[in-house]
Parts: C-alpha cells; sequence; structure tokens
C-alpha cells in the first residue's frame, strides 16, 4: 500500500539511484536536448511557407531509421516539447503506431497507458474513461467525464461525442493527473488530447482496406497537398467507412445481435497569408448506427433464472432479446485555429470552434425474450467554445503563457422507459415513465503559467486557473397513474402515443453557479544531462451538475463540485545513447466530495433510492514505469506498469463501504511488446505484438463481495505480422486481437429483474489490411 511517507521514500530512492548511475555531469552544463521550436506552439509561418506549415510532424513512436530512440513531441504543456522534458507524466502514441497495431476506436489507446481504463458500456459510441482510479459511474447523459477529450485543441464535451473512431491522426496524448491550469475544464483526472494530420505543402496520402472476422470491412484513405503554385494555401481530405456484424448471437432473432456502420470524414484547408500568420479550418462529421454490446443476463434465482423464471444461455456471446436495440449517432463540428507572431517575440493563438451531436437509441432494458422493460432516448447538444493564448519565448529565462476559454453547451433530452403487454408466460404488469431534460451550461476560465529558469539545473513552474460555471436544468417527469394502454406500441415511447392518464411525477427548475481555482507548480531539477526529477502539487476539479436519470422527484439531486489534489514525483531519463529510456512517477491524490451514483437517502421518506450525490471521500496511491529500448536497428520494445491502490474513506449513506476500491481500477496493469523488423529481398518482414494483463477490478463502490460484480485478473495477447514494399509504399499486414480467445467481463451490474446484466469483452479477431501510400 502506498501512502505519503512512501510516496517520500520511493522518492528519495529514485533519486538516489539516478545519482549513483548517472554519467558525470557534462562539463558544458547542458541540461536537456533543445525543443524544437521553443519560441511558439506552432512552426513560424515562415517556416510553413517553406513546406512546413501549420504543425511540425511528430517524431514517431515507431522504430526510427538509426538504432537511436528517436525523440518524441508533444504539446503537454500547450507548447511543442520533447516528452522527455516535460515534468508531466504523459504518454504518446503516433499516428504510426496507430496505424501499425490496427487501433480503431479512441477507447484502444488505454491498453498503451500505465492505470488507464477505456472500456465501452455501449460498443463505439461511449467510451467509459477511468485514470488512476478516477472516472465515473454516473450511467445519464448528462454526465461529464473526469477526464477531458480534445480533438485538434477543441473540448469536447458530450460523452457521446468522444466514440469516434481513429484515422490519419499524427498522435495522442494522454496526460495522466489533474490538467486543471493549461486544459482546463473537467481534467480532475486528466486529459486526452488527439491530433489529426495537417495539411502540408508536400503533396502526401494514403489508402488503405481492410477485412476481418465478422464480415467486417475497413475502407480509410487522406490525401492533402498544396492549392495552386504558391505556398498559401493547402488541404487535406481524410475519410474512414467501417461495418461489420456483431460478435453475439440472438437467439430470440434467430441471427446475430446487429451489426455496425461507421463514417467519418474531415476536411482542412490551411492559409499561411502572411509570414507572421496561419489560419487553420477544420471541418468534420461522423454517422455511426449499431446495436453497441448487448447485455448477458446472468439469473440470480435457483438454476441462474431471472424474475419471470428465464434461464440465459451459458454462451457468454450468446442472448435473447425481443426488443430492438440500436444506436445512431451523429456527430457534426468545426473550427478555425489562427496564430499571429508579434514581433518575434509574442504568439498570439486563438481557436474557435463549434460541435453539434444528435443521438437516437433504444434498447431492451431486461435483457430477456420478455417485453418487461424497454428503454428509448433522444438527445442533442450544441456546444461553443472560443479560447485565446498568448505566450512568450519558450527559450527566454522567464516564459509565460495566458489565456481565457470560454465555453456554452445547449442540451436537450428526452429519454422514456416502458414495459408493454407481453406474451403468456410474461410479465403481465405495464408501466410508462419519461424524463424530459434541457440544460444549458455556460462556462468562462483565465489562466496562466510561468516558468523561470533560475540555474541550467533547476526550472519551476507554477500555474493558476480560476473557472466559473453556470448550468441551468429544467426538468420534467412523467408516470402512468393505473394500467398503461398505448395507441401504437411501434412509437410507445412518445406520449402522444399513451391513451391511459399520465401524470408529473418530478418537476426541477433549478440553476447553479460554481467557482474554482485550480494550480499547478512543478519545480524540476536536471541530476544529469540524462536524468530530469521533478515533483508537482496540483490541483482540479470536476463542475457540479444533475441527475440526469431521474423521472421521480426522490430520484431528483444537484451534486456540488469534485475536487483533487494530487501530490507527485517522477524522473524522466534515457540510457545507452538513448536507446533505452525509462521514466518513473510515484503519486497520492486526495479526492474531495466526490460524485458517485449509489444508493443515497429518499427525499421523501421511504427506503433509499439509486441517484447522484458527493458520497465519496477518498485517496489513491499509485507507482508508474514506462519503458522504451531500440537494443538493435532491427527490434524496438516497450513496457509499462501501473500499480494502483485506491480507496473510500469515507462514503455517505453506504457505511459498508468505507475501505472498499474505486470501482474499474485494477491494483495492477501491465503492457509489454515489441516489433522486430527482418530486412528480405522483396522489403521488410517484421513481427510484433503485444501483451495485456489487469488485476481482480470491481465494477461496483459499494458491492465488492459479489463475484458478478468483479472481474479476476486476466491476459489479453495480440499479434501482427507485416510486409513493407522496398520503396515503402505498400504495407501489408495480418493481425489477430485477443488470440487465446480469452472470456472477460467489461461490467457488471446490480440485479435488474431477477438477473445480473453482465457485459463480455470482444473476442478473438483474426484480419487482415492493405496500405499504399502517394
Amino acid at each position: 500500500m502506498f501512502k505519503r511517507k512512501t510516496l517520500v521514500v520511493a522518492l528519495g530512492g529514485l533519486l538516489g539511484g539516478a545519482m549513483a548511475a548517472s554519467p558525470a555531469w557534462a562539463a558544458d552544463g547542458a541540461t536537456q536536448q533543445a525543443a524544437p521550436d521553443a519560441a511558439s506552439t506552432t512552426e513560424k509561418a515562415d517556416v510553413s511557407r517553406s513546406k512546413q506549415a501549420g504543425t511540425t510532424k511528430q517524431a514517431k513512436q515507431a522504430r526510427p531509421a538509426e538504432t537511436q530512440l528517436g525523440t518524441v513531441t508533444v504539446t503537454a504543456r500547450r507548447r511543442k516539447e520533447s516528452i522527455q522534458d516535460v515534468p508531466v507524466a504523459v504518454t504518446s502514441i503516433s499516428g504510426d503506431s496507430i496505424k501499425q497495431n490496427e487501433l480503431r476506436v479512441v477507447n484502444d489507446i488505454t491498453k498503451y497507458v500505465p492505470n488507464f481504463n477505456g472500456a465501452s458500456t455501449e460498443g463505439r459510441e461511449r467510451p467509459r474513461w477511468f485514470l488512476r482510479g478516477v472516472g465515473s459511474n454516473d450511467p445519464s447523459d448528462l454526465s461529464l467525464s473526469p477526464i477531458g477529450v480534445y480533438f485538434d485543441d477543441v473540448y469536447i464535451n458530450s460523452v457521446f461525442g468522444q466514440g469516434f473512431p481513429l484515422f490519419d491522426l499524427d498522435h495522442i496524448e494522454v496526460l495522466r493527473g489533474p490538467q486543471g491550469t493549461l486544459w482546463g475544464k473537467n481534467t480532475i483526472g486528466g486529459a486526452v488530447s488527439i491530433t489529426s494530420q495537417k495539411p502540408t505543402f508536400d503533396f502526401s496520402g494514403y489508402g488503405k482496406v481492410g477485412f476481418s472476422q465478422y464480415d467486417t470491412k475497413l475502407v480509410e484513405a487522406a490525401v492533402g497537398g498544396p492549392i495552386g503554385n504558391n505556398d498559401v494555401l493547402a488541404a487535406r481530405v481524410s475519410v474512414y467507412h467501417e461495418n461489420g456484424d456483431s460478435y453475439f448471437t440472438n437467439t430470440d432473432a434467430n441471427g446475430r445481435f446487429g451489426g455496425f456502420h461507421d463514417n467519418a470524414v474531415r476536411f482542412q484547408l490551411l492559409a499561411v497569408p502572411t509570414s507572421n500568420s496561419d489560419f487553420l479550418l477544420n471541418v468534420h462529421a461522423r454517422n455511426y448506427t449499431g446495436g453497441g454490446d448487448p447485455w448477458h443476463a446472468q439469473g440470480a434465482g435457483p438454476g441462474g433464472a431471472n424474475a419471470f423464471g428465464f434461464v440465459g444461455s451459458s454462451d457468454p456471446y450468446t442472448v435473447s432479446l425481443n426488443a430492438p436495440s440500436s444506436d445512431h449517432i451523429t456527430t457534426y463540428g468545426g473550427s478555425l485555429t489562427a496564430h499571429w507572431h508579434i514581433n518575434s517575440a509574442l504568439t498570439l493563438t486563438s481557436i474557435t470552434a463549434l460541435e453539434g451531436l444528435n443521438r437516437w437509441y433504444q434498447d431492451d432494458e431486461d435483457y430477456s425474450p420478455y417485453d418487461a422493460a424497454r428503454s428509448h432516448d433522444t438527445l442533442a447538444s450544441h456546444q461553443f467554445s472560443q479560447e485565446f493564448r498568448i505566450e512568450s519565448p519558450q527559450n527566454d529565462r522567464l516564459s509565460w503563457i495566458a489565456g481565457a476559454h470560454f465555453f456554452t453547451e445547449e442540451l436537450s433530452e428526452q429519454s422514456a422507459g416502458g414495459g408493454l403487454p407481453d406474451a403468456p408466460g410474461g410479465p403481465s404488469s405495464t408501466y410508462y415513465h419519461l424524463a424530459d431534460i434541457t440544460q444549458h451550461t455556460q462556462s468562462a476560465a483565465a489562466f496562466g503559467s510561468v516558468k523561470y529558469r533560475f540555474t541550467d539545473r533547476f526550472n519551476l513552474t507554477a500555474g493558476l486557473r480560476y473557472t466559473i460555471e453556470r448550468k441551468n436544468i429544467n426538468l420534467t417527469g412523467l408516470e402512468n397513474v393505473g394500467p398503461v394502454s398505448w395507441s401504437d406500441t411501434g412509437s410507445w415511447w412518445a406520449p402522444g402515443s399513451v391513451t391511459s392518464p399520465l401524470a408529473v411525477s418530478a418537476r426541477q427548475n433549478e440553476t447553479n453557479t460554481w467557482r474554482a481555482p485550480t494550480w499547478d507548480l512543478t519545480p524540476e531539477y536536471a541530476l544529469a544531462s540524462n536524468v530530469r526529477a521533478y515533483f508537482r502539487y496540483a490541483r482540479g476539479f470536476r463542475s457540479g451538475g444533475y441527475n440526469g436519470s431521474a423521472y421521480t422527484q426522490s430520484t431528483v439531486s444537484t451534486v456540488q463540485p469534485e475536487y483533487l489534489t494530487d501530490y507527485e514525483a517522477g524522473i524522466k531519463s534515457e540510457w545507452f545513447d538513448k536507446r533505452l529510456i525509462a521514466n518513473v512517477s510515484v503519486f497520492h491524490y486526495d479526492y474531495r466530495d466526490i460524485q458517485v451514483f449509489a444508493l443515497a437517502p429518499n427525499p421523501q421518506g421511504g427506503p433509499p433510492v439509486s441517484t447522484l450525490s458527493n458520497a465519496g471521500q477518498g485517496r489513491a496511491d499509485g507507482f508508474e514505469l514506462e519503458l522504451k529500448a531500440q537494443p538493435i536497428n532491427s527490434l524496438y520494445l516497450f513496457a509499462n506498469l501501473g500499480l494502483l491502490n485506491t480507496r473510500y474513506t469515507e462514503f455517505a449513506y453506504v457505511p459498508a463501504a468505507v475501505g472498499n476500491s474505486f470501482a474499474r481500477s485494477p491494483h495492477t496493469t501491465i503492457n509489454a511488446g515489441g516489433e522486430y523488423r527482418l530486412p528480405v529481398e522483396f522489403g521488410t518482414l517484421a513481427l510484433g505484438g503485444d501483451v495485456n494483463y489487469q488485476s481482480l477490478q470491481f465494477f461496483s463502490a459499494t458491492r465488492q463481495t459479489y463475484p458478478q460484480l468483479w472481474q479476476g485478473g486476466y491476459t489479453i495477447l495480440n499479434a501482427h505480422v507485416s510486409w513493407t514494399s522496398p520503396n515503402q509504399k505498400y504495407i501489408l499486414t495480418g493481425y489477430a486481437t485477443n488470440l487465446t480467445n480469452k472470456v472477460y467481463k467489461k461490467l457488471g451490474l446490480l440485479p435488474s429483474y431477477g438477473a445480473y446484466p453482465i457485459l463480455y469483452g470482444d473476442p478473438r479477431v483474426v484480419g487482415v489490411t492493405f496500405t499504399a501510400k502517394i
């Protein structure tokens, strides 16, 4: 178990070991590699005009041409820096690695990051982020992830807007720990930043096709280059299509549970009108239709029966669902990013963005062939954000960034649940309820960060952000009075289809404003030219909100913000002439006013109800190790280890939960793998793969003695083999995910209609892709 004292002792041991093993301090006093373009967050426009516009191509994690590991550039502090020079626990995954390892959706990145879990409860629709134990179990569409997600520097508020496919990307960064200064909004646990490939003045592109089990087909392509014969305009267009069948068989429908279609497009236009300015327009859209992943009913009654006597299949990939299950999500948006370089000293950045989302969803809520419960939901979200940043040259002794961020969102949702008339043998009772919600969010923040270089070895960075967030909700719940009848069960969810009386069951018209300062203080010291140590003291917060799952007055609730304080120390180092990179961090979290969806007192009396409340106080202690090695030119190896101990120290209304671990936070995560490349006469052959291990994890914060609500430790193996042509333009790859066909649970819920709903992970999938580069 990690404790505060353990943190200090561990840091002392790390520093001592590093000092003992490090080479003597270089006589010239150079402490770090010079970060590329230290003066600004983008390439200077005059460099852009010489075919380097917009963004620098990030150094790739993939195998470099030489034995030495290449430099990886990140923007964790809103400037371009070598990842080894950034005093933050951050993992970068290059666009090449995403392609080579056949990562398709954003959830796939979690296996490359220690103490990170992103298993989705709804297929590709909604990633459920849990980073270092920090996540959200709120099932409503109003819930906000405590892990901020940014696409091309634009914050994506809706959780259903975060499940996009991965295509034509430059890199992805995962920042661990609260990022409440420069990244800001709802980044109490960390941030995920996805950066697409930008237009350049060099003509480039690729096309990719793929086929795999379950009749899955993939088509992906991108092309870009200059417009006209001058270095003023450049464009890039990227498209993605994937469709396939479900992994699950639905015996009630005598076929597969349901397939999916995922389509996305992105268009970018770069303009460099002067040597001191550049503008990037980004327009994008996605259309997704699918059934998600179905819940498997594990009966809690005798012989595995549910409340109606139904016994589900023993095969985890076989379900019996009579109600239709489908999800249709459309997202669209655009952003304009502008940079002005002022007197070669200051850089002003403006990011203006609009994002929209529409969702239509229906599901079988009793997980059986009976009509005990169905659900239906429509959701619309429209957000606007504006960020301004101004920064000084990064290589000055005193450098700084200051800015402001403005955000607004209009959200509307109508969610219905119903029990319909059933065939003989099923439940005889019927019911209907509806929740109609509109929510308006406004947020404004001012922030700044200052870095001062006291000596060549010692730097100190301090940042501060002040956020004001205002939320208004208007909620109306309706419920049946007596038996329910419908004029049209084909649209049972519409109030107009209900012919029997309905009564108002819940009302909430409330406005709240929350204010909070967040900060970070980070001293860093170069122990040697290849070893740097840092300490980080940071505070983050997630704003308050409302229970979006309420349809009765007893479940209406308002939660206050939650706060997290991070005490963290780390070392970043390179060894053996940069053939080995070893980074270590240890941390302690104080987590206050945790927002938890759990049992709480019924304000109207009677038994407790499940609702959203500030139920928890807790702590998390952890250790993280990341290794990358290039022992020989043809072999690349990597490994990461995460150790995590989480504990609720207080749990209002459920005293028995004190001492429980946080949900979906395994004590141990391990990911290791590599790739071996063998030159041959007809090109290059590569053999690679990785192994991923997660120890025991609990799915409930309050009930951790039920085996249905936890998953024991398990290991997943993935492998690929590829051929690359001599001219590097053609790549043929065969791959297998979950090579051993391991059966494991992604999530288990409390019993519903006499059965535990269980969600199983993906089975083995074997496929092939072919890529042609321009």
